[in-house]
């Protein structure tokens, strides 16, 4: 936030410039230094201002025609699934909502769930490295090779993953990916990252049409959406500093423990992992709770001032997900531990 001032301050002071073309330098330095960090090709990386925008670009920019079939998993973000609804329906292809099954064991009740509900030829499949709602880590290697079998094309949201799951689309065969940067680096919001693969970049575009819309610089492109404040996209630097610190002091690694341990402690409550160990990121858990509501869990963990999130599953399970911090203590599991076996048991 101290980086943040100094960055607007030095923007009002002379915004002509800095909002010029300086701009767009200071934007091609910030993405090169994310796309280095997590391993990203720089000319296939922009930023963008959140995985929705970064998600609304490559679904708008996809020239699906009718009869393509799209599938999706259930397991993903609403509006992303409406999104694909929309331009399914615009071109008159055929969306395929494909159930994943909690709590998840591993990928081959999901694959022939896929066989069963799209035998034919596909032309994209979207897919969560990271599930939002029931913090699935999902098997990102098996369902691009069905996909691909298919002779369709990947689509990942990676919203849940710089910061905390290694990115490598193109080991995955992935075509686009994109996500968020505030959810696991401590960057200011919103800031969000695009990644294509090669052969979309000059076919991708932002969905609203700006200045910079036609540019064949995939940076420029993306870096004025209309009137903005650049400010989150031009700290990343900062954060990534900072989460760089962090990780070198084994912080991440104590958040990783703790999200363990606060598993072992919910589940001797009666709370069920969303998935088996193999399956679950190293720093987000969710889990199914039997015979209670979802205003039952917000309303307990409210009182007990305890921030989680609680919502409904795919299909109407009461879920609740917990993240871990470098400012988590076992204090808080054991907190919410008592909290939910209060509820469980009533």
């Amino acid at each position: 936030m101290r980086a943040a001032e100094e960055v607007r301050n030095r923007i009002e002071g002379d915004p002509t410039v800095r909002l010029g073309s300086e701009l767009t330098d200071l934007l091609r330095d910030r993405t090169a230094c994310v796309a280095t960090v997590f391993g990203l090709q720089p000319g296939q990386t922009t930023l963008c201002a959140n995985a929705t925008a970064g998600a609304a670009a490559v679904i708008n920019s996809l020239r699906l025609t009718e009869g393509d079939t799209v599938v999706v998993l259930d397991t993903e973000y609403s509006s992303i699934i409406r999104a694909w609804e929309i331009a399914a329906a615009r071109a008159l292809a055929n969306l395929v909502v494909v159930p994943v099954s909690l709590p998840f064991s591993g990928p081959q009740q999901l694959l022939a769930a896929l066989d069963t509900a799209a035998p034919g030829a596909v032309g994209y499949l979207q897919m969560s490295l990271v599930s939002s709602s029931a913090a699935l880590r999902l098997p990102v290697h098996e369902i691009a090779e069905w996909v691909h079998k298919r002779g369709g094309r990947l689509i990942l949201d990676a919203a849940h993953g710089p910061g905390h799951i290694p990115l490598t689309p193109s080991e995955w065969g992935a075509a686009a990916m994109f996500g968020t940067l505030h959810k696991w680096l401590p960057s200011l919001r919103a800031v969000g990252f695009l990644w294509l693969a090669e052969e979309l970049v000059e076919h991708i575009h932002p969905a609203e049409v700006s200045l910079t819309w036609d540019s064949p610089d995939l940076i420029e492109r993306f870096s004025w959406p209309g009137t903005f404040d650049p400010v989150a996209r031009l700290t990343l630097d900062t954060a990534i500093e900072q989460w760089t610190d962090w990780k070198a002091r084994h912080l991440l690694a104590e958040c990783e423990a703790l999200a363990d341990s606060g598993t072992r402690l919910l589940t001797d409550c009666g709370a069920r992992p969303t998935a088996d160990a193999a399956y679950v990121p190293p720093r987000m858990r969710a889990f199914l709770l039997d015979s209670v509501t979802v205003p039952e869990i917000k309303d307990a963990a409210r009182a007990a001032n305890l921030r989680v999130w609680a919502g409904p599953g795919p299909r109407g399970e009461c879920l609740l997900r917990f993240a871990t911090h470098i400012y988590n203590d076992m204090l808080d599991f054991e907190a919410l531990a008592r909290t939910i076996k209060e509820v469980l048991t009533r």
